[in-house]
């Protein structure tokens, strides 16, 4: 009986430490941008990533896995990515939510509905038209942004750390 007892507590305690590593990723709907504005408005001293992106565009997807290595590689610094998908309402629940579980996304991912683009890109930057992949890396007031996909890992990396420094 004692040692079913401690079995089942290894068990439990097992669990509950692998279930505490890393919180699950949020996907959630936002039909505003207004209910995401503040993603580039945190005035800390971390440094944001916030990139946004569609399952439409193969530039994007193929960032992705350059995003997951940061990630893994910046464990520890001050540092966090955001996804905004921007596939539109008619593709969310068909398109949108089956990749980033298929894919395993592991970043908090805004599904931004709202299709005003040029009432919310000027908000983002002024001098942006819509065109993906697009990116935004700042820390405090701070600000970079990047038109198109990354050419190669190192440089994506060489500009987020740019920021930590």
């Amino acid at each position: 009986m004692k040692i079913n007892h401690f079995i089942l507590i290894l068990l439990l305690s097992f669990l509950l430490h692998s279930c505490a590593k890393q919180p699950s990723p949020k996907y959630t709907v936002h039909p505003q941008f207004e209910t995401i504005e503040w993603l580039f408005n945190r005035d800390s001293d971390s440094t944001y990533l916030v990139n946004f992106w569609a399952t439409t565009c193969p530039p994007c997807i193929k960032e992705m896995k350059w995003f997951g290595r940061l990630a893994d590689e910046l464990k520890g610094e001050k540092f966090q990515i955001d996804l905004i998908n921007i596939d539109g309402a008619k593709r969310v629940q068909n398109h949108v939510f089956p990749f980033l579980h298929k894919k395993k996304i592991p970043f908090d991912v805004y599904i931004l509905t709202d299709d005003n683009y040029t009432k919310w890109t000027d908000k983002v930057n002024p001098k942006w038209y819509g065109a993906l992949p697009y990116t935004v890396i700042y820390r405090g007031k701070r600000r970079a942004y990047f038109f198109g996909a990354f050419d190669s890992y190192q440089i994506l990396e060489s500009n987020v750390k740019d920021f930590l420094d």
